[in-house]
């Protein structure tokens, strides 16, 4: 496609294409060059013409004099004289007459007469204009007169120099391109200043990240900057380095807790696999064990990879939240746990309450708590389960307790207290609890209970309290098997 309008296109795409790859500095400095220059010119452009028109009103103010009642030139003998010359200095004077001769004043020089000249010879107008002879600028006035004793019309034309106003203006405009030069650079140079110190957060923030591509490297922080939008940017950005170093830290230790505690269950079950390779030496209630305890073995594992898959998978998205119904949760949950641990009377008292958050992982927040309690409690021992009206959950055992120094350690990956180690689990119920309850801005606190057992408390806050009717009793049940 050929023609002046795709090369003009491409010309615009190309000049955008190279303006866009111009580094952000250069180019907030070009714009407020620009943006400087054009007001500048406009400043100078109106002072130059102000100027201009003040000289050029001074001369047409002294032409207009020199041609009123004080005027050099005498119409009032016939035929028409002149007198001794213009008053004023540099003036130049002569009579149009309707013939079209001229008649001068003094030694003064006859200017060219035009059409326009003769017309006033006999139309009562004034002309005034600027033209060149011979190489000198004048500023010409033309007016209508008449001679006094035969009323016959003339023209009279004054002219004075311009060359002095022309000088001035000329001094002028060298002044004003000097002072748009200066102003000009300063602005360049101070634009520059201004931009290099305010685009430092970005230079720095730039660095920072291309250091961090390079090196993978989350330590590194940039300078803060103030409190503007570039600080508040600065800031943004080291807030988001901090929240990533401390994920990756949580993923390189969740892998590491991971790891070591796979390593005991796997040794064991190789042991138990390595012990098949004999299984016709051993007698049928050996085989029994040996295969309840790989089965066994391999439930652990299976749960310890589901804990730590669920650990890794952080917090849910906003977008995968729903409206829940909280105690229809915590009575699938505790209908489960009856089933789990047939020896534990589990009792139950609940209010509707309706929370946001994701099912499934606030299912599995209450299961670990129920199984928490369940474990530690001895047979026909009693859990007792309550949701309040305020998004608290409540679950109390009567087991042996969590030691003092064990307490501010429960809700750590992989945590077991000593009494603990003998029981199964993977250590990582708590730390789900905990990681769910954060996610949905929630809490989870666990505390001794007088008397003997702990007590769990996740709290989350309610969207919807609903109550029941008026003189109605939170639902109560309890079941022993």
């Amino acid at each position: 496609m050929t023609g002046p309008l795709p090369v003009v296109r491409r010309g615009v795409e190309k000049a955008e294409h190279r303006w866009q790859g111009t580094p952000i500095r250069t180019r907030l400095t070009l714009a407020a060059a620009l943006a400087s220059t054009m007001a500048i010119v406009a400043v100078v452009a109106v002072a130059y013409v102000a100027v201009r028109h003040e000289l050029y009103s001074n001369i047409d103010s002294a032409l207009r004099q020199e041609a009123g009642e004080k005027g050099c030139i005498d119409l009032s003998q016939l035929p028409p004289t002149l007198c001794s010359g213009p008053k004023r200095s540099g003036a130049n004077a002569q009579v149009i007459l309707a013939n079209g001769s001229v008649i001068k004043a003094g030694h003064g020089f006859a200017l060219p007469v035009s059409s326009h000249d003769l017309s006033i010879v006999s139309a009562d107008q004034t002309w005034m204009r600027t033209q060149v002879y011979q190489g000198i600028p004048l500023r010409v006035l033309t007016v209508h007169k008449q001679i006094d004793q035969t009323g016959e019309p003339v023209a009279l034309e004054i002219s004075l120099p311009l060359t002095a106003a022309h000088n001035e203006l000329q001094k002028l405009r060298l002044a004003f391109l000097l002072l748009a030069l200066g102003g000009l650079g300063l602005v360049i140079a101070g634009s520059w200043v201004v931009v290099r110190r305010t685009m430092r957060p970005v230079a720095s923030l730039t660095d920072a990240a291309e250091q961090i591509a390079v090196t993978r490297d989350l330590t590194t922080r940039i300078e803060q900057f103030g409190d503007d939008e570039l600080g508040r940017l600065a800031s943004s950005f080291n807030t988001m380095l901090d929240a990533l170093e401390k994920s990756l830290g949580q993923q390189r230790q969740l892998i590491l807790d991971a790891s070591h505690e796979l390593r005991t269950p796997l040794s064991s079950l190789r042991t138990n696999v390595e012990v098949l390779h004999d299984v016709d030496r051993l007698n049928p209630e050996q085989r029994r064990s040996l295969l309840d305890g790989i089965v066994t073995q391999l439930d652990e594992l299976t749960g310890l990879v589901a804990d730590v898959v669920e650990l890794a998978r952080g917090d849910a998205p906003a977008s995968a939240q729903e409206d829940v119904h909280f105690d229809d949760v915590v009575a699938a949950a505790v209908e489960r746990a009856r089933r789990y641990w047939p020896n534990v009377i589990f009792m139950l008292e609940l209010s509707p309450v309706v929370v946001r958050g994701v099912p499934t992982r606030l299912d599995r927040a209450v299961a670990n708590l129920l199984d928490n309690a369940g474990k530690f409690s001895a047979a026909g021992g009693v859990v007792d389960v309550t949701l309040a009206a305020d998004g608290s959950l409540r679950v109390a055992d009567r087991g042996p307790g969590v030691p003092d120094d064990a307490i501010a350690h429960v809700f750590d990956r992989f945590y077991r207290a000593d009494e603990a180690r003998a029981m199964p689990g993977s250590g990582l119920g708590l730390a789900i609890v905990k990681q769910v309850a954060d996610g949905h801005h929630g809490s989870v606190s666990i505390a001794n209970r007088p008397g003997g057992g702990t007590v769990a408390t996740l709290t989350l806050a309610p969207i919807t309290a609903v109550t029941e009717p008026s003189g109605a009793e939170p639902a109560t049940e309890a079941v022993q098997v």
